[in-house]
């Protein structure tokens, strides 16, 4: 009599039929969670290019100019007001959140382009202005 090549996962070419849909399906979730979403490449991209340690022109929202450099390691360096800062900085959905100073409060905003840089819009007001 011949032996049955079946076990608890169905006989052998049910599984070599299986195969092929199995890696097609890990194919496809790869393709899939490598592709970005359009509201996050630009977010992204915004961030990465902001924080690509090359001075900004900052303009805060009571009109002080300024100098801003990010670095890609959540550091940067800030002058032109009373003292320089070392501000940190770590990445959001659709932004950045900024911290100056040790005593002065993060500010989490949206990066929004502008045709020489970036708004820094927290809801509806803007919080500075990035220009090179």
């Amino acid at each position: 009599m011949e032996k049955s090549e079946r076990n608890s996962y169905g006989n052998r070419k049910t599984r070599r039929s299986l195969l092929p849909l199995s890696l097609l399906a890990f194919v496809a979730a790869a393709i899939v969670a490598a592709t970005p979403t359009p509201g996050k490449a630009d977010d992204a991209s915004a961030v990465h290019k902001v924080t690509d340690g090359r001075p900004w022109k900052i303009t805060m929202e009571n009109g002080r100019v300024g100098t801003l450099i990010l670095f890609q390691n959540g550091t940067g360096k800030m002058t032109g007001g009373p003292m320089d800062l070392s501000p940190k900085w770590k990445p959001t959905a659709d932004g950045l959140c900024l911290k100056p100073g040790a005593l002065l409060p993060e500010r989490c905003v949206k990066l929004v382009r502008t045709g020489n840089g970036y708004l820094g819009m927290n809801g509806d007001k803007q919080a500075f202005k990035l220009e090179r």
